[in-house]
């Protein structure tokens, strides 16, 4: 399995899963998430697989939690393709 951002190895048994985003301290995103659900599907279904561990690359930390930056900039992309402009006109006002 190739991936961009997840680096899996096999040995003995055990599956070792590497995110490997360490610039970003191995934030969540779309890219990362996809991956994970595809090989933690392929592992699950493998009978030699007795132990899955998951790391993170790099020194700073295992995981940040998610990439609020690539949030932020989707979030752009969507509202500059989107035909009103990202707007959302309501003449009601929001409620919790």
């Amino acid at each position: 399995m190739t991936c961009e951002t997840l680096l899996v190895t096999v040995a003995d048994g055990v599956r070792l899963g590497d995110l490997n985003r360490p610039e970003v301290r191995n934030a969540l995103n779309a890219t990362m998430i996809g991956e994970l659900e595809q090989a933690l599907s392929a592992l699950e279904a493998d009978p030699e697989a007795r132990v899955i561990v998951l790391a993170g690359a790099g020194d700073r930390a295992f995981r940040a939690g998610a990439d609020l930056k690539g949030m932020a900039s989707a979030a752009r992309r969507c509202r500059r393709a989107s035909p009103s402009g990202g707007s959302r006109a309501s003449s009601r006002p929001w409620r919790a």
